[in-house]
């Protein structure tokens, strides 16, 4: 990963802040414009890498770019692919989710998404941050509106990561063991979230919320 020289760990910190914010317009940008009839989804490896991009803007020289070294994974064992495959891999990831857009559920998709970004890994920075944010685009495209309701699931997960290190784990394991897709785990904690995330809307109907 090649940062920005001189920028200070409080500098980065706020970076990322600001740009987590902007990228989550964007994201809700794209979802608004997929619920549009004239622009039918399609995932494409393009909108990762803008998505990416906003993440790391001001943080990295080359935001927006596939990665060109190795990469570990914090909280994880597992070893990404190697960097020469990275793009063959998003592109295969992207085909699987538009081949089986009307036939998966919305938490299936959202949580391939989830997980399968992060065991690629396609970029040296934001990895989770895309795959937090990616995987609300879609599951929002998914069900054809726009969630209502906070905190939304990209927040809950950034206040406490331990379910979400915990889910994307066990997919490794069923993966790395069955060579096969099991994202049960991840489901879960996504349909828990989204129900917390619908009571702040039934709480703010009653007047019960702050």
């Amino acid at each position: 990963m090649t940062k920005v020289p001189s920028l200070t760990n409080e500098q980065e910190k706020e970076l990322e802040a600001y740009n987590g914010l902007r990228q989550y317009d964007m994201a809700m940008d794209a979802t608004e414009m997929y619920l549009d009839r004239d622009h039918p989804f399609a995932l494409r490896p393009s909108l990762l890498l803008q998505l990416q991009a906003e993440a790391v803007k001001g943080i990295e020289l080359y935001p927006g770019q596939w990665r060109v070294g190795t990469a570990k994974i914090t909280h994880s064992d597992h070893n990404p692919p190697g960097p020469h495959l990275v793009e063959n891999l998003v592109t295969e990831m992207c085909d699987y989710v538009n081949d089986n857009f009307h036939e998966f559920t919305a938490f299936y998709l959202a949580s391939f998404i989830m997980w399968r970004l992060n065991w690629i890994h396609p970029f040296s920075d934001g990895n989770g941050r895309t795959s937090r944010i990616l995987s609300y685009l879609v599951l929002n495209v998914k069900l054809g509106y726009v969630l209502p309701g906070m905190p939304n699931i990209p927040i809950q997960i950034e206040a406490n990561r331990d379910p979400y290190y915990n889910a994307l784990k066990a997919a490794d394991k069923i993966y790395v063991e069955e060579h096969r897709f099991d994202l049960t785990k991840m489901e879960t904690m996504l349909r828990g979230m989204l129900a917390r995330q619908l009571l702040s809307v039934i709480e703010t109907a009653d007047g019960e919320a702050d």
